[in-house]
């Protein structure tokens, strides 16, 4: 009876630790769609290296998302554009909020956009904040943001070169 009870014993504690490091990955997966909603509406708080930095690190670690950087950003990632690499990393965390709030939709074109939509959310704080930090192709973006063709504008950018099918 005792090794019975033993065996139940140790088979609820190993389901309440699997429970334990789901609700962790919860927890983690939660954080990081808050952090990504802070850099995007204040990309210059006092926190945002430090959010930037868990973020990366938990991207980097979670085998739960895979977040695919492709060459839609036109002059992103180069040396020379205001604020880049913040603008950058933001593509990223936008994509992976997207995946984590919609686990259902999948396809390429719609998760990239998600990343692109919160890039144009944090660079608009931005040029509010710095109208030098302007960048045409940025801007591009934000028109057709605005007139509701953005999706339409990406998606075959995207098809190109994002998609592994493309190649």
């Amino acid at each position: 009876m005792r090794a019975a009870i033993a065996v139940v014993l140790c088979l609820l504690s190993a389901n309440f630790a699997a429970l334990a490091a789901g609700n962790q990955a919860e927890k983690d997966a939660d954080k990081a769609v808050r952090y990504t909603a802070a850099l995007e509406s204040n990309p210059f708080r006092s926190d945002a290296p430090e959010m930037r930095k868990w973020l990366m690190q938990w991207l980097t670690q979670t085998p739960a998302f895979t977040v695919t950087v492709c060459d839609i950003l036109g002059p992103i990632p180069g040396t020379k554009v205001p604020n880049g690499p913040n603008l950058l990393l933001q593509q990223m965390f936008g994509n992976v909020a997207f995946q984590i709030k919609n686990p259902n939709k999948t396809d390429s074109v719609s998760v990239q956009v998600a990343g692109v939509e919160s890039l144009l959310k944090s660079y608009s704080v931005i040029l509010a904040k710095d109208p030098g930090a302007r960048i045409p192709y940025l801007d591009n973006l934000l028109a057709k943001q605005r007139n509701s063709s953005l999706k339409d504008h990406m998606a075959p950018l995207i098809v190109r070169e994002c998609d592994d099918d493309a190649a």
